[in-house]
Order: C-alpha cells, then sequence, then structure tokens
C-alpha cells in the first residue's frame, strides 16, 4: 500500500452522530453501516465500546 492511501480506519464524528440517529430510529448495525459505508463490525463495536448503561431508579 503506498503511503498517501488512507485506510479510512476510523470513524469520524459524523459517522458517530449517524449511528446514534440511526439506533435511534431502530436500525440494525447491518443497515448503518451500509448506510456509512463502513464494515457492520466496526459499527457494532463502536456501539458496544460507547453503550451508556441505563439504570432503574
Amino acid at each position: 500500500m503506498d503511503k498517501t492511501e488512507k485506510k479510512n480506519k476510523h470513524l469520524t464524528l459524523d459517522d458517530r452522530m449517524e449511528i446514534q440517529e440511526c439506533l435511534n430510529k431502530g436500525m440494525t448495525f447491518k443497515a448503518i453501516a451500509k448506510r456509512i459505508e463502513k464494515d457492520p463490525t466496526t459499527v457494532s463495536k463502536e456501539v458496544k465500546l460507547h453503550a451508556m448503561k441505563h439504570e432503574s431508579a
């Protein structure tokens, strides 16, 4: 791979905001991944890594 090629490895803030909006709409990881042009595993890992636990009072 050429040094000038970008692997497109990281999610942008826009990607993360899109993931959040899609999750709020009930979309699947696969559908979200297709929409933001990333692998479904990337979306899944991102959600699991940053998921907030909600505890009932």
